[in-house]
């Protein structure tokens, strides 16, 4: 957005100086005119007059890193470097004039205003040039919604490489914090080293501020919101949720990440899991009893006719795999949605598409907590597929043990013949263990189903898994109800 310029310069160089862009700490951006070729461009000068001979010199060497950086940078989404010079006594370099408005100026407003953005859209092509600029050698070091134009076209170009840093150049500027605190990386309060992740940690809390009105780790004043983001905690993801941006959880904590080793590796990560955020359906609204019921209802899949479907082949409700992925996500990332499609495409049951995802997870704990996930609440596994018109064992066969568990089987205590028959089962798999795994799974389940889900989780094997399943489902369900 131009300013009013009541004074403007009649020449700097060999450009005419129209209007003024922006000013901010020691430099202004002008709207001017190159007579040479007859384009309008835009003129970044830096007046450095009044600043001593040791600074003065730091802020010339940052300026020639804005200049080489960008420089090197020839790509769609990044806002083209044409001349480097010195007005004056004054450095000044020559940009691509960019018609459009700031990612910031679009935020602003609201609700209403954000969700009018294509967010995924800009920051998809923000990531793009990100990932052109790194594999040069280049890190922006303050992407930030200001610093992002666009066009009334919708392209998206990455604009004030004025702090960026070549991998081959270091300023002399120990214990520097260059950057702005709301989407800056933790590592940017230090004087460590800084690499390309801190440019992606900066757009997930581009895209956080997008989804939720605020930066992740914003506070009251200045210094609380450095306290948050030098802190352990992570950003917390509840204002997304309520937001219904649910989708965008996984990718959210993975880009947020404190320690930039479990951050997105590269841009291109990044963007790919951002895109596939984006074409999930949001999830559904969770469903209760009653308007005094204390447990949500266990969704159930569609029970196909016995006789219609071969193993391994089924149509799958999408609402289902969705949460299914939800639940895994937790563990796998954005990777959950291959992995589950690829076992939705494998599987002829919940059941085995269950047991199935768990396979993935590296280890026992995390399989028994993802298990448990689906089976208390979000999605209770079931066995409704048929083979030769056969419906096979399932836990929730009986009247106690079905999708909507009553007060008696949710919460009541395991009757102690169950255990022991339990025990029994899961001994000729476990050994003597397997009685210290019976109470414990006891103790810790939170419905009779979550009990059969604990024990089975102790198993590996597909084929042992099945055949404890056939056990417990004939032995310890009936002492159950």
């Amino acid at each position: 957005m131009e300013q009013p310029s009541p004074a403007l310069p009649t020449a700097i160089g060999r450009y005419r100086p129209v209007a003024v862009l922006g000013t901010g700490g020691m430099g202004t951006v002008y709207r001017a005119h190159d007579p040479v070729i007859d384009r309008q461009v835009a003129l970044k000068v830096i007046r450095t007059d009044a600043l001593g001979a040791e600074l003065r010199s730091e802020y010339l060497d940052r300026f020639r890193v804005e200049a080489q950086a960008a420089g090197r940078c020839s790509h769609p989404a990044i806002v083209a470097v044409f001349d480097f010079f010195e007005a004056a006594g004054n450095p000044a370099i020559v940009m691509e004039f960019v018609a459009g408005r700031t990612l910031a100026e679009m935020l602003r407003g609201g609700a209403a205003a954000r969700a009018a953005v294509p967010i995924v859209a800009i920051l998809g092509q923000v990531l793009d040039g990100l990932a052109y600029a790194h594999r040069l050698g280049v890190t922006h070091r303050d992407i930030k919604p200001a610093n992002i134009i666009v066009t009334d076209a919708g392209l998206a170009k990455i604009a004030d490489f004025g702090i960026a840093r070549l991998a081959d150049m270091t300023l002399t500027q120990s214990g520097a914090m260059l950057g702005t605190p709301s989407y800056m990386a933790p590592e940017q309060l230090g004087d460590g080293a800084i690499d390309h992740r801190a440019d992606l940690f900066a757009v997930g809390a581009i895209l956080y501020e997008a989804l939720t009105g605020r930066p992740p780790f914003a506070g009251r004043t200045m210094a609380e919101s450095l306290q948050r983001l030098a802190g352990p905690e992570p950003a917390s993801m509840v204002g997304v949720e309520a937001a219904g941006a649910g989708v965008f959880v996984p990718v959210l904590q993975k880009a947020l990440a404190k320690p930039r080793e479990r951050r997105f590796a590269a841009a291109e990560d990044f963007a790919q899991a951002l895109a596939l955020a984006a074409a999930s359906p949001p999830p559904p609204a969770p469903a209760y009893e009653d308007a005094t019921a204390t447990l949500p209802r266990a969704p159930t899949l569609p029970r196909a006719p016995a006789g219609t479907l071969r193993p391994g082949k089924r149509e799958w409700d999408p609402a289902t795999l969705q949460r299914v992925e939800r639940a895994l996500a937790q563990y796998l990332g954005p990777m959950a949605r291959v992995m589950v499609a690829q076992a939705a495409r494998e599987s002829a049951s919940a059941e085995q598409l269950f047991q199935a995802l768990a396979r993935g997870l590296q280890s026992a704990a995390d399989r028994s907590a993802f298990l448990r996930s689906l089976a208390a609440g979000r999605m209770e596994p079931r066995v409704d597929a048929t083979a030769g018109g056969r419906a096979e064992p399932s836990f929730t066969a009986g009247p106690s043990l079905t999708a909507e568990p009553t007060a008696s089987t949710a919460r009541g205590p395991i009757p102690a013949e169950a255990q022991a028959a339990a025990q029994a089962a899961l001994a000729q798999f476990m050994g003597p263990i397997a009685r210290v795994l019976v109470r414990q799974a006891a103790a810790q389940a939170t419905s009779a189903q979550d009990f059969l889900e604990r024990l089975c989780a102790h198993l590996a094997k597909p084929e042992e898994t099945a055949a404890l399943r056939r056990r417990l489902a004939a032995d310890v369900a009936p002492k159950l109800r």
